[in-house]
């Protein structure tokens, strides 16, 4: 027997079948799409995103950088000086990523208030950064800043080293050498009665510094840890004491009020002295020669 077939198999569908299913078809694509849309945009955005992992070592990065360029005047956790580096725990200004980027980058200088204190000292920009050390130290200023934080360390404060103006002077010209070898600030500077001639013209005179950077407190905090793209390299592996840095504040404190040369560069007067010496050094010897090499030399055939 032949094997039973369906009636209606065979027989082409009607039309209004088809039709039908092309309009179940159609209603659900746009209930489809958006799903879709979320879908890729939920995921685009987790790959986009840093892991926890990521994030914390982005994070521990920041740190890192904080600490080797910013704490050494705006202190740990970002607490500031009173009245002489501004806080950035609690501070508005630095809770804005575009504000923090531009302070690093290009520095700052000026009168400021902050919490109602004033502030007038300088802030450098910071050496070359890469987009992500520069990202990673703003993410960590940014943090610090949406954070109220303590405004004075919670452990008592050192009392603060008394500095020897005398052994200043003699430290900042090089008479006594640093502790760790490190450069005489004469090297580059010039400050109060240490003139071009004790000292030299290749970085800014250092007289009125204390007054940029806010007093003693502010110059030591500075020098502690050297944010200058200059001066950073020269000190990383020879640091100065803390005596070391109280002794030359003492003596920048006194240098408005030492007497500093007038008239010409003493050392281009020195120059030209040489000079002088020279050309009548010269002179005289030449004076001397009646006879030409060669005429000697005939001489003693």
């Amino acid at each position: 027997m032949s094997p039973q077939t369906e009636p209606d198999a065979g027989r082409p569908r009607p039309k209004h079948e088809k039709t039908d299913r092309r309009g179940r078809r159609r209603a659900v694509i746009p209930i489809l799409v958006p799903i879709l849309l979320l879908l890729g945009s939920a995921a685009l955005s987790l790959l986009a995103s840093p892991t926890p992992v990521e994030a914390q070592d982005n994070n521990a990065q920041g740190a890192q950088l904080f600490n080797a360029n910013c704490a050494s005047c705006h202190q740990a956790g970002g607490i500031g000086i009173p009245g002489t580096f501004p806080p950035l725990a609690g501070n508005e200004r630095a809770a804005d990523p575009a504000y923090v980027a531009d302070v690093i980058q290009n520095g700052l200088t000026g009168p400021l208030t902050v919490d109602g204190v004033d502030y007038d000292s300088a802030m450098p920009a910071i050496g070359a950064l890469s987009g992500a050390d520069l990202d990673a130290v703003v993410n960590y200023v940014v943090g610090i800043a949406s954070v109220e934080q303590p405004s004075a360390p919670a452990t008592p404060v050192d009392e603060p080293i008394v500095g020897d103006l005398a052994r200043g002077r003699d430290l900042f010209r090089g008479s006594e050498r640093l502790g760790n070898s490190g450069p005489a600030c004469a090297a580059c500077h010039t400050a109060g009665s240490v003139s071009n001639l004790g000292g030299s013209s290749l970085g800014p005179d250092l007289t009125n510094v204390l007054d940029t950077l806010g007093g003693e407190a502010g110059f030591i905090g500075w020098m502690a840890n050297p944010p200058s793209p200059t001066m950073a390299p020269l000190f990383e592996d020879k640091p100065l004491s803390d005596q070391e840095i109280a002794d030359l504040a003492s003596y920048l404190n006194d240098t408005p009020n030492q007497d500093q040369p007038s008239g010409p560069d003493r050392l281009l007067l020195a120059a030209l002295g040489g000079l002088v010496i020279l050309i009548g050094g010269m002179a005289f010897f030449w004076r001397g020669m009646r006879q030409t090499y060669v005429e000697l030399l005939r001489s003693k055939r």
